[in-house]
């Protein structure tokens, strides 16, 4: 098919203006048949439809929002044809390239509030230990599901893992938040002490620490790992609450793992606390579902022994 460029071109008759029939649009746009419009609303919208037709020219030619070939405020916008009482209109948005752009750049944004390391990239669903797997089948199959299924700003139950120490929890919760890396969807990982260091160094630093709070508030995935488990005080349960009472509010998904159960949740604080502690619980209880790990520390099966491998189990106690 010959360019739009080159066939204006052709079709300027003597006095200067373009003409076109109904059979050209109709032939280069087959919404236009399929929706039945008639020829004399072809012709009124003309006009319309060559700029369309243009758009489409340039948009076939996409290679990505950052080389967009349009110009000013049209860039990251594309036109779509609709047709209301047989006349033809046009919806404008956003196109996907540039909403594709804007979630990469979100989720960068993201990266300096997130704890993950780089080593932490490398645990995956395919290296979870294929005998927790088989222990809690339920569990691994709900982590998977999360993984593959959760959508950005969508309400979503998240998941609380709770156990020993050892046991694959923190390997199953960076599974699901690098596959959820994998699929575009913004999320920050984070240790729950990391959250509150970087909250009194901003704070000793005399820096607003409103920023962190909120992104914390709004990222739609966080996965807080070992939750519960830093010394309450005032200042993290305050901090603490807010973040998931905001996330609750919004119904966004929050991924936990914790050595306690829920209702064990800082066990220990002050009467002056226990309120705040008490409505904690409900909304962590309320905004997730919970799954058990246990089994063999896997931390101690790797110990470097300086000697022999010393038998516990068959020394003598009065060795």
């Amino acid at each position: 098919m010959e360019s739009i460029g080159a066939f204006l071109s052709s079709r300027r008759s003597r006095d200067g203006e373009e003409k076109f029939e109904p059979a050209f649009f109709y032939e280069r746009i087959p919404l236009l048949r399929e929706r039945g419009v008639k020829p004399e609303a072809v012709q009124r919208a003309s006009a319309m439809l060559l700029s369309y037709l243009q758009q489409e020219r340039i948009c076939g030619d996409c290679r990505g929002y950052e080389s967009c070939g349009k110009q000013g405020d049209a860039r990251g916008m594309r036109d779509r044809l609709d047709v209301y009482e047989g006349e033809l209109t046009v919806r404008t948005g956003f196109c996907k390239p540039y909403l594709d752009w804007v979630e990469r750049r979100r989720a960068k944004s993201l990266e300096s509030f997130s704890g993950k390391t780089e080593q932490d990239r490398r645990y995956t669903f395919e290296n979870f230990p294929e005998e927790q797997k088989r222990r809690f089948p339920a569990l691994y199959r709900a982590a998977v599901e999360f993984a593959e299924r959760v959508v950005p700003d969508e309400p979503a139950k998240g998941l609380y893992i709770f156990g020993p120490p050892g046991v694959g929890k923190t390997h199953l919760l960076l599974a699901i938040v690098n596959r959820l890396d994998e699929r575009g969807v913004p999320n920050i990982f984070i240790r729950a002490d990391a959250i509150f260091d970087r909250l009194r160094s901003w704070i000793a630093a005399g820096r607003d620490v409103e920023p962190i709070l909120e992104t914390y508030c709004r990222v739609p995935v966080l996965a807080i790992d070992e939750f519960a488990q830093e010394r309450p005080s005032e200042f993290t349960l305050d901090k603490m609450f807010r973040i998931i009472n905001a996330r609750f509010t919004a119904g966004l998904p929050t991924l936990f793992t914790s050595n306690y159960p829920p209702p064990e949740i800082y066990g220990r604080v002050t009467r002056e606390l226990e309120p705040l502690v008490e409505v904690l619980r409900s909304r962590v209880v309320q905004m997730n579902r919970h799954g058990f790990l246990d089994g063999e520390d896997a931390r101690l099966r790797h110990i470097e022994w300086l000697g022999p491998d010393p038998n516990f189990e068959d020394s003598d106690a009065g060795g």
